[in-house]
């Protein structure tokens, strides 16, 4: 069965969570036995087409159209997700494609093309899925799926925040720097988003964005911190605490949904909250119980279960293009 996906980025050059969850549901149906196909459709970065892990990536542009190569591939089922998703939804209509639809927030602009009735829904969290309960859509529930194999090192010693833009928590990550000079922290430029840069906090390094988070972050990481806006899940959370790495995090239902019991939550404004915390959690002692509880929290979300149903969905779609003019291949 050959898959295909449709989106604006995909990694290794953009590794924010949509992109790295969605490389690991077509990696899943590639071990499956199936094609991975990806067609970018804003991409700039890398060869026309590439290979990653298994998945082979094509660039509309250098290549063609997004309707040719989507022709070209002749997809048995068309995968999307944010803004690729009305393209998508399109052009399974015209061709008799089923449209499977990932699901990463609840915002309106997601939600809206469930109207259109795609042939499958995933949902990241369980807490989204309530939230677009009504709109009665086959889907099932997929946690961003994070294998610790590929995550877990020794930590290291700093406090660190994932993604410099004002949502994620970059200008707090200063003012707390601020207040904690004897601490060192770390701000990792993201994926997306304006980023909040400082060179004058001589306690914060900046950690360029990097695909090699094992290496170049988790390695160097004591305590992670989330003081986000929103979450829907929080991958970044899970790949850290991978490695024992306990995380502070805000309380967005994302947050509790992945962190659970293991997490520790501070309002996010509150930075005598956000300072009691990491103190807490740099003493040797609490940091010991707090690491093993995330590790704990980790064999917890095993992702094996969930990927399995989702290759499962996907492999009853097969076939219910046919017929209506596109030729969907083995």
């Amino acid at each position: 069965m050959r898959v295909v996906a449709l989106v604006h980025w995909y990694v290794p050059y953009h590794n924010a969570g949509s992109e790295t969850m969605l490389h690991t549901l077509l990696r899943a149906l590639a071990d499956a036995g199936h094609e991975a196909h990806v067609v970018t459709t804003s991409q700039a970065e890398g060869e026309p087409e590439y290979d990653h892990q298994g998945v082979t990536v094509h660039r509309a542009g250098p290549l063609g159209t997004v309707p040719e190569l989507l022709d070209r591939l002749a997809p048995a089922a068309l995968v999307t997700h944010h803004q690729e998703t009305p393209h998508a939804t399109q052009y399974g209509r015209t061709r008799g494609v089923p449209v499977v639809q990932i699901i990463h927030n609840e915002m309106h602009h997601t939600r809206v093309w469930l109207h259109k009735r795609p042939a499958l829904v995933v949902f990241n969290t369980l807490w989204i899925q309530r939230e677009c309960a009504r709109y009665r859509v086959p889907g099932i529930v997929v946690h961003p799926p994070i294998s610790p194999d590929e995550h877990a090192t020794t930590p290291g010693e700093l406090v660190t925040l994932v993604n410099l833009n004002a949502h994620k928590g970059g200008e707090i990550l200063y003012q707390l720097a601020e207040r904690m000079p004897d601490v060192a922290f770390a701000g990792v430029i993201g994926g997306h988003g304006e980023q909040v840069i400082r060179w004058d906090v001589p306690n914060v390094e900046i950690i360029p964005h990097t695909a090699a988070m094992r290496r170049d972050v988790w390695a160097r990481t004591r305590v992670l911190l989330m003081p986000s806006v929103y979450e829907s899940y929080g991958m970044a959370a899970i790949e850290a605490m991978c490695s024992g790495i306990p995380v502070i995090a805000a309380p967005t239902p994302g947050l509790v949904e992945s962190l659970s019991w293991s997490g520790t939550f501070a309002v996010r404004d509150d930075l005598d909250a956000w300072v009691s915390a990491i103190r807490s959690l740099l003493l040797p002692d609490r940091w010991v119980a707090a690491s093993a509880a995330a590790l704990e929290r980790v064999a917890e979300l095993d992702p094996r279960p969930e990927l399995d149903a989702w290759v499962s969905a996907v492999e009853r779609l097969e076939g219910e293009g046919r017929g209506h003019g596109v030729r969907n291949r083995r």
